[in-house]
């Protein structure tokens, strides 16, 4: 069952990467970037943002892979900064989140009422200051609202896109893709074992239990943490504390699934380094200061 489970995942993945991959060659035939791009440009040139990273982050809300193998085709010519490629990168998350989250809102406000809401106005609000955060370092460490090898932002734009590879690109990154998700999935649930086993000296079995069921998935948490709460057995901080946790201890699993075996088999070492760092870095610090916001409320609510 483990060595189906496995390569049913590793199928989806494939899928995943070459659904995103030809997704941005027929954006790139059609210029659909050009055409979102034009409207904001004006805006763009006054936030000083590099549009190539721009063109990215409108991308991402389709696929944030495809978006992340423009900045790094762009920067393999020279035409984007190691600092663009990173916190360019970085950006892309959040438009893709967004859209997400206006499906899995709902149905967390349905499945767990008060407690799903608040639940999920964390998540984005917390994902909106990561990405505040990362464009703002975008802005102060990024080249600018121009291209340093391309003198104008359209021209520099097109002749990126005509240029890139997406399909060659998400065909050399899967052999890495497949070997960080057969890394995740055997070693993880040992290391989230040994978390929850630590874990045991601090939360409280019906907390547990809402972290456990998180690592599997999120609707199951959720109704966990409800079930918990109409129980009376966790309050409603209680309970949402529980429910982050089970997010925070996910990350390392999303990280490694996610992005690194992807961004390993398009970026070149000078800017997976500082990517990788800065990727995980922001995501500890927002999810360890909204743990502890949630935590001093808890406390209080005693």
């Amino acid at each position: 069952m483990a060595l189906r489970g496995l390569l049913i995942g590793e199928a989806r993945l494939t899928l995943s990467l070459m659904a995103g991959a030809l997704a941005g060659e027929l954006m790139v035939r059609y210029r659909v970037t050009d055409r979102v791009f034009r409207p904001v440009e004006r805006l763009v040139r006054r936030l000083r943002v590099n549009p190539q990273a721009i063109s990215a982050m409108t991308v991402s809300v389709a696929s944030p892979r495809v978006g992340a193998a423009m900045l790094a085709s762009a920067h393999s010519r020279g035409e984007i900064t190691q600092e663009d490629a990173v916190f360019g990168t970085l950006c892309l998350a959040f438009p893709a989140y967004v859209k997400r989250w206006l499906v899995t809102a709902p149905m967390a406000a349905a499945l767990a009422g008060p407690l799903g809401v608040l639940y999920s106005s964390v998540l984005i609000f917390r994902s909106a200051a990561r990405f505040l955060l990362c464009l703002h370092l975008l802005r102060r460490r990024g080249s600018g609202g121009s291209s340093p090898a391309v003198d104008d932002p359209a021209e520099g734009r097109t002749a990126t896109a005509s240029e890139g590879r997406f399909l060659r690109q998400g065909l050399r990154s899967l052999p890495l893709a497949w070997i960080f998700f057969g890394v995740t999935y055997w070693a993880m649930p040992a290391v989230e074992a040994w978390a929850l086993d630590n874990l045991r000296w601090l939360v409280s079995p019906s907390g547990l239990t809402v972290v456990t069921s998180a690592l599997a998935h999120s609707t199951a948490s959720l109704a966990s943490a409800k079930g918990a709460l109409e129980a009376g057995s966790l309050s409603l901080p209680g309970a949402l504390l529980a429910l982050l946790m089970g997010n925070a201890l996910g990350t390392f699993t999303r990280v490694l699934r996610q992005n690194v075996g992807y961004w390993v088999g398009i970026f070149p070492g000078e800017v997976l380094r500082p990517l990788g760092i800065w990727h995980l870095g922001t995501l500890l610090l927002f999810e360890a200061l909204s743990i502890g916001l949630v935590l001093l409320w808890w406390g209080w609510s005693r």
